[in-house]
């Protein structure tokens, strides 16, 4: 029984470390890409695994017998316990950005100028969450100057008809596919568009937007299609070209805008660890302000044991965060994120801007050419 035990827990540190390894592999299946996202969960489980391979490892040494197999066994004990700990200490490394330990990459507010601030509410609000009451609700306590919300239905957009009395500004495209978007904004949105970037059922925003001090930025709003959604003519699972062309899309956008004040934000679908969202910020250069400052998870509220921080605010070297903070879940299976950053053009300290690696650019051309479907040639 000893024995099958510890067979079960080298099983386990086997298929953990093959879980590490598969998200290095340079492919867009769904089932190889998915790994990106729960690095937390498979740390937590490589640790017990690793505790109880050096227990029952120690029990199993006791019991050998000297001679041939002993140095066998020994490889064996020795082997699985250092592959697991490599393993953890790759996967630790992803995440540790993510964690207070690590330095601030958007730096914090000293003195923001009211004029100059701007409080963003992002929310997942679920296209088939009813719920619409404690969305105004939550509008109404935290009071912000926009809201960018993904996956409105027709009934939602209706629901929220309220808001255009705090609202005067809106960019609205609802939808019954999973990939509606609302923009609502106090300030006045110049030349606001839907974009269909990739695909013909998948919008995003752009908009310019002016603050109350006369200063204006750019506003982007994402919410690309996710990995492992069964697609609906054929019903195999979509992988993630589409979501990392637009993602690229953006980023090369933003890289060759002129080097203006930009805000993106939306559901990315991806964690903020992964391969994609890491070559986004390269390629764009803009800032994350969860690095140094903590994961701010925000999928699935339904369940504390998978979560991941799928919700996004990447911003310019302009902006300093005053507050960021996840907020209660209203009914969704995400929880909305709420963002307060000052413009500060004149900020003499310098951000640490993400830079293209050699090969980044290519890389990103060749991601959104295999993205982009042929109705969108």
């Amino acid at each position: 029984m000893r024995t099958v035990i510890l067979v079960m827990f080298r099983l386990a540190a086997l298929v953990l470390c093959v879980f590490t390894v598969l998200p290095v592999v340079p492919a867009d299946e769904w089932f190889v890409r998915i790994f990106d996202f729960p690095r937390m969960q498979i740390i937590a489980a490589m640790a017990a695994t690793l505790i109880a391979l050096l227990v029952a490892g120690g029990q199993d040494r006791r019991a050998l017998p000297a001679g041939r197999h002993a140095r066998a066994g020994r490889l064996l004990r020795v082997g699985f316990p250092a592959a697991l700990a490599v393993a953890m200490g790759w996967q630790a490394f992803r995440i540790f950005p993510y964690t207070p330990l690590a330095p601030l990459q958007l730096p914090r507010a000293d003195k923001p100028d009211p004029d100059r601030t701007i409080r963003l509410l992002i929310f997942n609000v679920r296209y088939d969450n009813t719920d619409a009451g404690a969305l105004l609700d939550l509008v109404a306590q935290t009071n912000p100057d926009a809201i960018l919300l993904v996956e409105p239905t027709a009934r939602w957009d209706q629901q929220l008809e309220p808001l255009t009395g705090r609202f005067s500004h809106a960019v609205r495209q609802p939808q019954e596919n999973h990939y509606g978007i609302l923009l609502f904004s106090r300030f006045e949105l110049i030349d606001p568009e839907v974009r269909f970037l990739v695909e013909a059922e998948v919008p995003s925003v752009r908009t310019g937007m002016r603050l109350p001090s006369g200063d204006t930025l750019t506003l982007y709003g994402l919410h690309p299609k996710p990995p492992g959604l069964k697609r609906p003519v054929d019903r195999e699972r979509a992988d993630t070209e589409q979501r990392d062309a637009e993602l690229l899309t953006v980023a090369k956008e933003v890289r060759e805008s002129g080097g203006g004040p930009v805000i993106v934000a939306g559901d990315f679908n991806d964690v903020a660890w992964s391969h994609t969202t890491r070559l986004f910020q390269r390629i764009s250069g803009l800032l994350d302000p969860r690095v140094g400052r903590g994961l701010y998870n925000t999928y699935n509220a339904r369940s504390a044991l998978t979560r991941f921080p799928l919700d996004h605010v990447f911003v310019s070297e302009h902006f300093r965060l005053v507050d960021m903070r996840v907020l209660p879940p209203t009914g969704s299976d995400h929880h909305p994120v709420l963002i307060t950053l000052a413009y500060d053009p004149a900020d003499p300290e310098p951000s640490p801007n993400p830079t293209p690696d050699p090969g980044d650019l290519e890389e990103a051309n060749q991601a959104i050419d295999d993205g982009i479907t042929p109705d969108d040639d």
